[in-house]
């Protein structure tokens, strides 16, 4: 028989085991939640500099030199010929081109809107390339509310246009296709590069991509860390396709 001194000890312990442990639980717990929230907000952080870098590759990459002074000899040639209609619709599509840039942006927009922003720019295009540019679009109902990273499809075209369309004679065909399998979203967009039909030996060398293609990716990997989604690049014959495969999300 325990002593009444050790007894109430031992009544003392188990009483204040269960609050101990109780204690100690919630503690890990509150720790653990810190951690996640830590850990939340290290990637919004990444995912707001990738943004950044995005927004100032874009402007960087669009108003350069040679875009801007050929989509301005575009506008004069129809002041000249007198095709007021087309001037002024050069003109608005081109403000609300360069406007878009200075919204500021969330991690996801849906991916309708991110064509619109690719529309203007491809109607500014049209002015330039004329008959010469063939454009094919085909975007899915289920995918025109999805989320996608900003300027993600208008990265793709742009290098469709600066390493292909703009260093190749002949005909520039563009083909944009998004779809889904219900789980993941694909974009994929083509553009015709040329090999000279004389050289047998001749092979297509892809171009240097730029920082684009790695700020896409980098974006993917902070938005989607713990699911698949992905940027590749093939050369198919006389086509380049970019394919980005990303989870369906509204």
């Amino acid at each position: 028989m325990l002593p009444l001194e050790s007894f109430s000890v031992y009544i003392l312990i188990c009483v204040l085991a269960p609050l101990v442990g109780a204690f100690t639980l919630s503690f890990i717990m509150i720790f653990e939640k810190q951690l996640d929230n830590l850990h939340k907000e290290a990637i919004q952080l990444k995912l707001e500099k990738e943004l950044q870098i995005a927004n100032y590759h874009q402007l960087n990459q669009q108003i350069q030199p040679h875009f801007f002074f050929n989509t301005l000899n575009s506008l004069m040639s129809l002041a000249r010929l007198n095709r007021k209609d087309e001037l002024l619709k050069g003109l608005e599509v081109m403000a609300k081109f360069f406007k878009f840039k200075y919204i500021n942006h969330d991690n996801l927009i849906i991916i309708d809107n991110d064509i619109s922003y690719v529309n203007n720019y491809l109607e500014i295009q049209l002015l330039r390339f004329g008959q010469r540019l063939q454009i094919t679009q085909h975007v899915e109902d289920d995918c025109r509310l999805a989320l996608t990273p900003p300027f993600l499809i208008q990265t793709i075209v742009e290098n469709a246009f600066k390493h292909g369309f703009e260093k190749n004679a002949g005909p520039a065909n563009l083909r944009i296709n998004i779809y889904t399998d219900g789980l993941n979203i694909y974009i994929e967009v083509w553009n015709t590069h040329h090999i000279n039909p004389f050289d047998q030996n001749q092979e297509y060398v892809p171009q240097d991509e730029g920082y684009g293609m790695l700020n896409i990716q980098k974006r993917l990997d902070l938005l989607f860390p713990d699911q698949e989604a992905s940027i590749t690049m093939e050369y198919i014959h006389t086509e380049t396709l970019v394919k980005v495969n990303m989870p369906l999300t509204y």
